[in-house]
């Protein structure tokens, strides 16, 4: 019973940092790199960017579902404790 609090609080934690990561990343790439460089005559970062920006899109995906499956995990027990 404690190892599935724990788990569900490991996984609200951890969806957090990923959607932070996921959008501090996809920030990074559209404001720092495809807007801030799009004069610049070198824009070889806009191809090395992709990768991270792909990091920040699994990221996200990920942080969404470990997020919704931690609250569809919270709302059952509160709704189960509450009809016991």
């Amino acid at each position: 019973m404690v190892w599935k609090r724990v788990g569900a609080i490991a996984g609200a934690v951890g969806a957090t940092m990923a959607l932070i990561v996921g959008g501090a990343a996809l920030k990074w790439y559209v404001w720092d790199v495809a807007i801030q460089q799009a004069d610049e005559p070198d824009r070889s970062m806009l191809f090395w960017g992709i990768p991270i920006a792909f990091v920040g899109v699994a990221a996200l995906a990920i942080g969404i579902a470990v997020g919704t499956a931690t609250y569809r995990h919270w709302r059952g027990r509160i709704t189960n404790d509450a009809g016991s």
